[in-house]
This record gives structure tokens, sequence and C-alpha cells, in this order.
């Protein structure tokens, strides 16, 4: 399957999430039918396994930055619904890349 576009985002939260609002970007990547990868430090977790998702946000460390990358056909549109959910504990967003579908395919390996 061909990426159609991938962005990464640095995000800073200043309290952890609610697991409502870990269920609700759950929910989001099926709507959205794109992939969420988050990294922090030694932590990854592939947003479509709920319980790897709860378990990376149980051990994430609020003093560093989170590492998101999405990819698929709506990632604007997956992102946005996903920082206004978690608006209230995020204190600052930063997108590090953006990638059209041709530049990630043409690409043997691409920084995020």
């Amino acid at each position: 399957m061909a990426v159609a576009e991938l962005n990464s985002y640095e995000i800073l939260l200043h309290q952890p999430l609610k697991t409502n609002q870990i269920m609700k970007m759950y929910k989001c990547i099926s709507k959205h039918g794109c992939d969420i990868y988050l990294h922090q430090d030694h932590l990854i977790a592939d947003g479509g396994h709920l319980p790897k998702l709860l378990s990376f946000f149980l051990f994430v460390d609020l003093r560093e930055p989170i590492l998101m990358i999405v990819d698929g056909d709506n990632v604007g549109a997956a992102f946005e619904e996903i920082h206004n959910c978690w608006e209230e504990n995020i204190i600052s967003t930063t997108c590090r890349r953006k990638y059209s579908g041709s530049m990630v395919n043409s690409s043997t390996s691409i920084l995020v």
C-alpha cells in the first residue's frame, strides 16, 4: 500500500492524557484510515493497538516531547481532530516534517 502523505509532529504535554482522550485518538485512527506511531526515548507505540497505546501513555515522561508520526490519506484532518481533543493537555506542538506520497515512495529513507 502506498502512503498518500506522512507528517511528523513534536508534542509536549503538561499533564497526562485521560483515558477517554486516548480512546478518542484510537477511534480517530480508524475513522480517518491512517496509521499513527508514537515515540519517546525508549517507548514506541502503534496507535492502532489499544493496549500498546495505553501502555505508552502510562510511561510517558511529561518533561520530554512525544514524536507523533501520522501516515495515510487524511493526515491533516486526523491530526487536527487529535490536537483538538488533547488541547487542554498540550504546551506546544511543532510540525517537524511533511512528505507527500511521491516523496515517501521515491526515498529509501526519510527523516521524521
